[in-house]
């Protein structure tokens, strides 16, 4: 699946210039969307990102690259998902 945000978007969001970081970024990008898509369960993934979804992987990627020990979810994250949660019951 493609990611939620493109590289261009999250260096933007985390400020970094140059390409030196690129490869790391785009793992984190690929990690955090995966992550965020299995929480948004009930977004069938067709057509636009919804903006809450793009948010919530951005802060999943600057969490990362910015504690790079660190894999929790960003800070106010989930509520911003919850919405797209399909519960099984």
């Amino acid at each position: 699946m493609a990611d939620l945000v493109t590289l261009s978007e999250a260096k933007l969001y985390l400020r970094v210039d140059g390409n030196a970081e690129d490869n790391t970024i785009a793992l984190l990008i690929a990690a955090a969307s995966d992550a965020v898509r299995d929480v948004a369960s009930d977004w069938d993934g067709e057509g636009t990102v919804p903006d809450r979804l793009k948010l919530a992987c951005l802060a999943r990627v600057a969490v990362a690259f910015d504690e790079r020990t660190n894999v929790s979810p960003g800070t106010g994250e989930l509520p911003m998902l919850t919405p797209l949660r399909k519960l099984e019951v």
